[in-house]
């Protein structure tokens, strides 16, 4: 609702004195108002802090799980000897270890194949001499009737891609003269396509032959492999892996695993990016220029996350705390990554890293904390903010109720005061009726005004 302004106007010369009366009643009563509102506007700020908090610490949360799957798959990355040829789609696996692809005699296609002959026109020439026809696709037969005016390329195109039979019929205009039908099965590998012709009778083909499709053929580590797609997941655990391309006698193909630093570099330096967010945020809520969040549970729940993670170390292996990382902290909490000394780690040091940060004794069993803290429904955060709301509310049924209130009280003056006023305007008036006429009687009895 709020207060609308009030301006008082009347007749009298104490219109101004009762203007600051008013201004003054409606100053005193709002004392008890202004308080709700910066109450509310400490809420609204605190919320808005305790929301950037949670963010914070969610942040680092994720970064910290970010490094636990770096560690537990080692962090693999895939080349390819030839990406022209061969290229790796996604990796998830923990081996170290080489593929090699020979071989590659095919690549998937799909059949496809168009009419024996051309048709003159789409709509009216005949495509079959009963209406009876039967479309194979790989191992299904599928019977089709032409009824009518469906005995067409039209008709015939769209009973196909009715049928549900994995195919997609198209009609090729050549030229006004020439029509051809198109199939095409809608995934590639090897797989019959025929169309034929009073079925049962003369079994007439219908289509070419020359495109029966094909099937990725391959040999992995010397075993053969036949696959339907040149896409392959489910060979390689963990990895797929596209082939493009046939390759010449004698061609290998290689895909390699191996650990890549800079994957591991880059989640180390997400997570120092995090841990120093959170580590501001925490910082601006404590000692003499504490924000509002001085004092509260949250942030003392944030410093142990933040002391439990700066204290991680683990008894076994050449890595043992974050110092042998090049992970340093300094004395007002900031942590820092010296990517020069983490080059320098050794193969077996880097392998003693990913143990570091697994997830079971590692760092990424601190996981959970964050979660605790920062998870959208039963978070520690979330719950606070969700308390937050509900003093909002309260607060602002409050501040409406007491600024009708206020608005009834200063509707009230103003109207005694208006009251006032106008008595006095008439006051006024009758008293400068009288000294008008003492003035007049005065100059009739002795020729000269009053004075």
């Amino acid at each position: 609702m709020g207060l609308s302004p009030l301006t008082f106007t009347g007749i009298s010369q104490y219109s101004q004195d009762f203007q600051t009366i008013l201004q003054r009643v409606t100053t005193i009563a709002s004392f008890p108002l202004n308080q709700l509102k910066n109450e509310q506007s400490d809420i609204t700020v605190k919320r808005q802090l305790t929301s950037e908090l949670s963010s914070s610490v969610k942040l680092l949360g994720d970064r910290i799980k970010t490094l636990k799957d770096v560690a537990a798959n080692r962090a693999v990355s895939a080349s390819s000897s030839n990406s022209s040829k061969l290229s790796v789609d996604s990796v998830n696996t923990d081996t170290l270890t080489t593929y090699n692809i020979t071989e590659v005699t095919s690549t998937a296609k799909a059949s496809s194949e168009t009419s024996s002959v051309a048709y003159a026109n789409s709509n009216v020439t005949q495509v079959s001499t009963t209406g009876s026809l039967k479309l194979t696709v790989g191992s299904s037969d599928y019977n089709i009737s032409l009824t009518g005016g469906q005995n067409n390329l039209v008709g015939l195109r769209d009973k196909i891609n009715t049928l549900g039979a994995g195919v997609t019929a198209t009609i090729l205009t050549v030229d006004g003269t020439t029509n051809y039908l198109s199939v095409t099965a809608n995934t590639a590998g090897a797989k019959t396509l025929t169309l034929r012709d009073d079925p049962d009778g003369a079994n007439t083909s219908l289509l070419t032959s020359s495109n029966q499709g094909s099937n990725l053929s391959f040999k992995l580590n010397g075993v053969p492999v036949s696959r339907t797609s040149n896409q392959v997941n489910d060979l390689i655990p963990g990895v797929t892996f596209s082939l493009k391309a046939t390759t010449s006698v004698d061609e290998t193909l290689s895909i390699g695993l191996s650990s890549n630093r800079s994957k591991l570099s880059d989640a180390i330096s997400g997570f120092v990016d995090a841990y120093n967010a959170v580590q501001n945020k925490v910082t601006a809520q404590v000692g003499k220029t504490a924000g509002l969040l001085s004092g509260d549970y949250l942030v003392r729940e944030a410093q142990d996350i933040l002391r439990k993670t700066s204290s991680f170390s683990i008894a076994e292996g050449t890595v043992k705390n974050f110092s042998d990382l090049g992970i340093t902290f300094a004395s007002n909490g900031a942590v820092s990554f010296d990517f020069t000394e983490f080059n320098s780690l050794s193969e077996a040091e880097l392998r003693d890293s990913f143990d570091f940060f697994k997830e079971t004794t590692g760092l990424g069993s601190l996981a959970e904390a964050t979660d605790g803290f920062s998870e959208e429904v039963t978070g520690l955060a979330e719950i606070q903010i969700a308390q937050y709301d509900k003093t909002d509310d309260r607060l602002a049924e409050q501040i409406f109720k007491l600024e009708d209130r206020i608005n009834l009280i200063r509707e009230s003056y103003m109207q005694k005061l208006q009251a006032a006023d106008a008595l006095l305007g008439r006051f006024e008036s009758q008293s400068n009726i009288i000294g008008a006429s003492v003035d007049s009687l005065n100059l009739v009895l002795y020729g000269k005004r009053d004075g």
